[in-house]
């Protein structure tokens, strides 16, 4: 699998791990499906124009485990912008919803594999639709 399959694929996966972890329907051990899919140096720019890094996400994540029942987030048109051996810029539409609303977003991220080929987000950017 290239690494825009791969890319593609994570950003799949990691909305089913963000999905089992907002619904409780995971075990609050499997939080690094959630973090260890992020890079050291992770850094989201969230819709509303805040910053996060990866330790701030690993330490707002614990917060919020279950504490949204009937939350989906699912992706899909997906554009490669860039692609290189080791890296990928993946555009695409997420729609998250709860059980009172539906929000939609267009997302970029840069993805990376290290010298064994582990994919992880190194950037993440997100604009409300």
């Amino acid at each position: 699998m290239d690494i825009t399959q791969s890319a593609q694929q994570q950003v799949h996966d990691f909305n089913q791990a963000i999905t089992l972890w907002f619904t409780g329907e995971t075990r609050r051990e499997n939080i690094n499906e959630v973090l260890g899919r992020l890079h050291q140096d992770f850094i989201m720019v969230a819709p509303d124009g805040s910053v996060k890094k990866q330790e701030d996400l690993a330490t707002w994540l614990p917060t919020v485990f279950g504490t949204k029942p009937g939350f989906s987030a699912v992706a899909d048109q997906f554009i490669v912008s860039y692609s290189a051996d080791n890296m990928a810029i993946i555009v695409y539409h997420e729609m998250q919803k709860t059980s009172s609303a539906t929000n939609n977003r267009r997302s970029g991220a840069l993805f990376i594999a290290d010298e064994e080929g582990k994919i992880t987000w190194r950037h993440l950017q997100e604009t409300w639709l």
